[in-house]
Formats: structure tokens, C-alpha cells, sequence
């Protein structure tokens, strides 16, 4: 099940916090109550994690989130993506990925080194200060060891995680990179096989447009990993194609569990223990398909509204306000606002 504990939530606000950004607002915008937020065992469904993640760097223009000293525009991973997309092997991409980021930021340096049978990924953050309760740069080793073990269609075993400080969270440390951690280290760095330099890229063009969609969904989560009840429900749910004028049609509790051959009361207590609801998850999906309808500014709310199946534009209108805390005509404005910002 691909859940996220408490941990990596609260430190990925610290950035956000300091840069002045409202954090209930943004828990609130991610649909990820409070409350449970107090039990330091508590989980949540990675989902509810990405949409936060996500938040913080739109709010901030910034992809690392606020926990450097300069941002780096959001749209800079994608841009590195396509620049990588051409290579032939995983040492190909990551040795172009990290000539990238060395490249445009100071904030980063990055390196690869190969001793004997073993990969070294070692990164140096400028000023690690910044990033007090470490969570940018665990996070930051995530996305390089989840996107490369993307590319080649099989996670990466890690044979360490070597870290020059004592992780606040020991145990959800080990859940996030399933290795042995070597404290006291001279540099912060993860350690794999030689082997998986030389794998082939098996992701296509199109592939890779849809990872970039689905991020940082994916750059959470193992390949082959999230079998959760929730992905299940998401893939069962997901239309398939739709298009501006298709009306989405999205099936009742009683019906999904039939489909999923169990009761509505079992549905309901499974998708608690994975930090969720069969509301939430059809809210999301809502949102998902509204946000990238707002995007063609030649459909109108009422439009928009109809083809979600909901009774009036006032009734999207409200739903939509508590899914992000905008209005859709404040979304679609906001988003015009930063495209205009970022040519």
C-alpha cells in the first residue's frame, strides 16, 4: 500500500512556513485533515501527499520548495525530463540529468561516481541549513532513485543510503529507501549495483508525457508498488479518453464495491486505513478532470459544470471552492496569471 507517514508532511512545510505561506491553507487545498496530522503513526494515502508536495511548489514558483536559498522555477523537472528522454541507457540519463541541474542552479551540485561494482549518487546542497529538518534532500534522492527506476521499468535495489546527519524519523527513513543507512557520513548519498547503469530506457515519448501529468504521483511511489485499494479505484474510475464533450459518469459506493466483490462496509473500513475515502477519491477526480477543463479557456464554467454532471454551475462552483479554495473562475485566472508570469 503506498502511504506516506505524518513525518514527511509536516517537514514539507517547513519550507512553505518559512517563506510565509498559510500551511492549514495548503492542507486544506490537499484535502489532508489536520487531526490525524497529531499521531506520529498516522499514514496517508500518497495521492493526498503528492497533491500537498505539488501545492507548495505551485504556490511558491519553486521546485525545491522553498528549503533553498534561490527557487527554481516549477517546470524545471519537466524540462529536464525531455532533455534526458533521448538517452539509450540509465547512465546516459542520469549523467545528462545531472550535467542539467549543475547547469542552471548553484543551489545543487550533483555527481556520479563508479568504485569497482558500486554507483555512487552523492549530492551537496549549497546551504543545507535551509533544509533544517532534512526533508529536501531525502525527497530530493526520492525523485532521482523513483524516476530512474521508471526509465527502466524496475526499481532500482539500493544497497545504502549514506547520510552527514541522524534522520529525525529513523524508521520512515527506512521505509523510504528499504536499504541500510550509514550514518555519520562525510556526504549525503544513495548506493546501487553497477548493473543498472547499462539497462535500456523502456519508456516512450508518450509514457513520459503521462508521468510528467501524473507527477509527483509517480516519483513517490516504487514501479509496481502502489497496489493499494485506492489505485485500484482510481484505475477503475479513470476515464479512458475523455474528451470536452463527454459527461463523466461516476458510480456510487454500493456499485464500486460490487464491482470490487466486497461490502460497502469493507470498502469503507479498507480505504480509511489507507488515509482515504471513496468520496475524497471521486473528489479528486473531479478536480483533476475541472483543472485540466479550466485550461481551455473556450469552454465556460457552465460548460465545464455539465460535463463534470453536476446539477448547476452554482453547485460546481461551491464544490470546486472546497476542493482548492478558489473559485473555478479564480483558478483559471490565476493560471493565466502565471503563464504570463513565466514567458
Amino acid at each position: 500500500m503506498a502511504t506516506i507517514g505524518t513525518h514527511y508532511i509536516l517537514t514539507a512545510l517547513g519550507g512553505a512556513k518559512a517563506r510565509g505561506l498559510d500551511t492549514k491553507a495548503l492542507l486544506k487545498k490537499a484535502r489532508i485533515p489536520e487531526k490525524p496530522l497529531k499521531d506520529p503513526k498516522a499514514r496517508f494515502h500518497v495521492d493526498l501527499v503528492a497533491r500537498l508536495y505539488a501545492g507548495i511548489a505551485q504556490e511558491l514558483n519553486d521546485e525545491f520548495m522553498g528549503f533553498t536559498q534561490n527557487p527554481i522555477k516549477v517546470g524545471t523537472f519537466e524540462l529536464m525530463a525531455d532533455w534526458v528522454s533521448h538517452s539509450t541507457t540509465l547512465e546516459e540519463l542520469l549523467q545528462k540529468g545531472i550535467r542539467f541541474y549543475n547547469q542552471i542552479t548553484d543551489e545543487v551540485q550533483v555527481s556520479l561516481e563508479v568504485e569497482g561494482e558500486h554507483v555512487y549518487f552523492t549530492s551537496t546542497f549549497r546551504r543545507p541549513d535551509l533544509d533544517f529538518e532534512h526533508f529536501y534532500i531525502e525527497y530530493w534522492h526520492v525523485i532521482w532513485h523513483r524516476f530512474a527506476s521508471w526509465y527502466i521499468g524496475k526499481p532500482i535495489k539500493l544497497l545504502g543510503a549514506y547520510v552527514n546527519y541522524t534522520p529525525l524519523d529513523p524508521d520512515e527513513f527506512e521505509v523510504l529507501y528499504r536499504c541500510p543507512t550509514y550514518l555519520k557520513s562525510k556526504y549525503n548519498r544513495l548506493v546501487f549495483h553497477k548493473k543498472y547503469l547499462q539497462e535500456p530506457l523502456v519508456k516512450t515519448q508518450r509514457d513520459l508525457q503521462v508521468f510528467l501529468r501524473r507527477a509527483p504521483i509517480d516519483l513517490l511511489t516504487i514501479p509496481g508498488e502502489d497496489t493499494s485499494l485506492t489505485a485500484r479505484i482510481n484505475q477503475m474510475l479513470e476515464p479512458k479518453g475523455f474528451k470536452e464533450d463527454d459527461k463523466l459518469q461516476l458510480p456510487g459506493s454500493e456499485d464500486i464495491a460490487k464491482q470490487l466483490e466486497m461490502s460497502e462496509q469493507t470498502l469503507r473500513r479498507k480505504l480509511s486505513a489507507e488515509g482515504i475515502s471513496y468520496q475524497q477519491i471521486k473528489d479528486n477526480l473531479r478536480q483533476d478532470l475541472a483543472n485540466k477543463l479550466l485550461s481551455n479557456r473556450a469552454l465556460t464554467i457552465a460548460q465545464i459544470s455539465k460535463q463534470l454532471s453536476f446539477s448547476e454551475p452554482r453547485a460546481f462552483t461551491r464544490a470546486y471552492k472546497q476542493w482548492a479554495g478558489v473559485t473555478p473562475k479564480e483558478y483559471r485566472l490565476q493560471k493565466l496569471a502565471k503563464k504570463s508570469s513565466r514567458l
